[in-house]
């Protein structure tokens, strides 16, 4: 018999618990609509930091996953430059404040303050040319952004998110993502956390009542078929 397959947050489940989900409807799994874009959900430094422990390195990074993000940033990569090649749409959010917004987290020592380096987004996954950008200031890339003009614009109806933070914005955008009707997809080794636990559990959430938590490798099948398609 075929062992099911692990998923990130099984380790984190009771006994109590695995007996509910084993007896608990399955949603139907959204799969995608006509046209995808890959979404990338607030790469930048301050939520990234160092390639070692967090707790080394709150007083320079204070958001930052460390090795959760790092470990992220290589299947992002596999992602975007199969999105590029595709033709997808890659489409990325910055969250981030303007210092004559004057809006309430808009001062100068704000890591989200558009002057501060840490709020850019590191080299490994840069957006490149023909990338769009949207900036925000509320966990949701839906909320009071241009994201879903440029989506009807495009076409998209579908959109295979990857980035931070799996129980933040990573969240929130997927479920007002599919209370504005679009089909979602979260690429699990693909988002990241500061905690291991809040990962789990946001995926977990994520996958039992709202959109589907796929593999990376799913992911690029995906994002090889739209080429396919679009050929």
């Amino acid at each position: 018999m075929t062992r099911p397959m692990e998923r990130v947050w099984d380790r984190f489940l009771t006994e109590d618990d695995r007996k509910v989900s084993a007896g608990w409807p399955k949603r139907k799994l959204n799969g995608l609509g006509r046209k995808a874009a890959l979404l990338v959900v607030d790469m930048q430094m301050t939520a990234c930091g160092h390639d070692r422990p967090i707790y080394e390195q709150m007083d320079e990074y204070s958001g930052a996953c460390g090795p959760h993000a790092w470990k992220a940033i290589p299947v992002q990569q596999v992602l975007l430059a199969a999105a590029r090649e595709a033709g997808m749409p890659v489409i990325y959010s910055k969250h981030v404040f303007r210092p004559e917004s004057g809006l309430p987290f808009a001062d100068p020592g704000h890591n989200f303050i558009i002057t501060n380096a840490k709020s850019e987004i590191p080299s490994e996954v840069a957006m490149q040319p023909g990338d769009l950008l949207i900036e925000k200031q509320t966990p949701s890339c839906f909320v009071f952004t241009n994201l879903p003009l440029l989506l009807s614009n495009l076409g998209v109806d579908s959109l295979l998110v990857c980035g931070n933070s799996t129980s933040g914005c990573v969240r929130a955008t997927c479920v007002d993502g599919v209370a504005h009707g679009y089909k979602m997809q979260v690429i699990e080794e693909a988002v990241f956390d500061r905690i291991e636990m809040s990962h789990a559990a946001a995926l977990f959430d994520l996958q039992f009542k709202y959109c589907d938590v796929i593999s990376a490798e799913q992911a690029l099948a995906s994002i090889r078929a739209s080429r396919a398609t679009a050929s």
